[in-house]
């Protein structure tokens, strides 16, 4: 089951608020979802650059379609706002974390289908989900618009405690906010795990 919150989903405003928590269920992972595709806009629009960051560990086993596709729902969200009446350029990087280390599997894209393909394409691979490692990698590694005006965000979907590893979240998402960056969590579990987890605690604006 999907619980979501939406909160400030409009290009005229500072941040935009999405949290939810997603909780399995005992049925069978679905072999193929619906991928809506998304069209490219003119190149005067508002600027938003996402960073989608997916837990891919074997604790994910059962929940990683339902991540998948509700992560590509947020992009959908992000690609149909406007600011001025105006479409905004959407530009998307994608990451997976599982076995200790993070893994970019496309930089900033407007290219939403390969985005796509390689969200739904990626698998189960091991344990050792961290956090905060992968947020500071993607703070450190995308080419993050140093334009106040442009709107940049992190969503991070996973299951595990957000305290694990060896990168401190809370100074991950510190050096996130002072490049502009908004994190939001996705937390795969049922609420208490994700309160206990500090995924609640970690988001930041």
């Amino acid at each position: 089951m999907f619980r979501i919150a939406l909160s400030a989903i409009a290009m005229g405003l500072a941040t935009f608020g999405i949290c939810c928590q997603v909780q399995a269920k005992d049925e069978k992972p679905k072999t193929s979802v619906e991928k809506t595709a998304v069209k490219k806009v003119d190149q005067d629009g508002p600027l938003v650059q996402m960073a989608i960051l997916l837990d891919n560990s074997g604790s994910m086993s059962g929940l990683i379609n339902q991540a998948r596709q509700h992560l590509w729902k947020i992009v959908n969200e992000f690609a149909t706002v406007r600011r001025d009446g105006k479409e905004p350029r959407l530009r998307v990087a994608l990451y997976k974390y599982a076995n200790g280390k993070p893994e970019q599997l496309v930089e900033f894209t407007d290219d939403l289908d390969k985005v796509s393909e390689l969200l739904f394409a990626t698998r189960i691979e091991g344990g050792s989900e961290y956090c905060g490692q992968v947020i500071q990698a993607a703070v450190d590694d995308l080419d993050w618009s140093k334009d106040e005006a442009d709107l940049k965000c992190i969503f991070i979907a996973g299951n595990e405690p957000f305290t694990q590893g060896p990168v401190d979240y809370k100074g991950a998402c510190k050096n996130a906010i002072a490049k502009g960056i908004t994190v939001s969590t996705i937390f795969c579990g049922n609420e208490t795990q994700g309160i206990n987890g500090k995924w609640q605690e970690s988001e930041v604006r």
